[in-house]
């Protein structure tokens, strides 16, 4: 068992995105867990960036605060707080928060599952 407290993941993250990755660095994990801050204005990556996961990945995120527009290729979905989405991460996406107030999404990553 591997237990992160709070405020001890390990961060990153510029431009008024912050990160913190709440699953602990084990061999083998299948998944990771991070939390993003967004400042209005931020942008979680950006358009035309090649995709940051691994073939196969599948990502499902829960909007806990703020509203936020998820761009994944051509497409564009407005998220408010509580909606939460799963889509193929490894195609180009990004999130952008586009309103006035702070945004916060918690993010799942799972990798290399085979599509439906």
């Amino acid at each position: 068992m591997s237990i992160v407290r709070r405020g001890e993941g390990r961060r990153g993250g510029a431009g008024g995105h912050a990160y913190e990755l709440l699953t602990p660095p084990l061999p083998g994990l299948r998944a990771e867990v991070t939390r993003h801050t967004l400042a209005p204005g931020a942008v979680t990556g950006g358009p035309g960036d090649p995709p940051r996961h691994e073939a196969g990945a599948r990502e499902t995120a829960l909007i806990e605060r703020g509203t936020l527009t998820l761009h994944v290729e051509d497409a564009q979905h407005e998220l408010h707080a509580g909606d939460c989405v799963t889509f193929d991460a490894d195609l180009p996406h990004h999130f952008a928060n586009l309103g006035k107030e702070e945004a916060v999404l918690l993010a799942i990553v799972s990798a290399g599952l085979r599509r439906s």
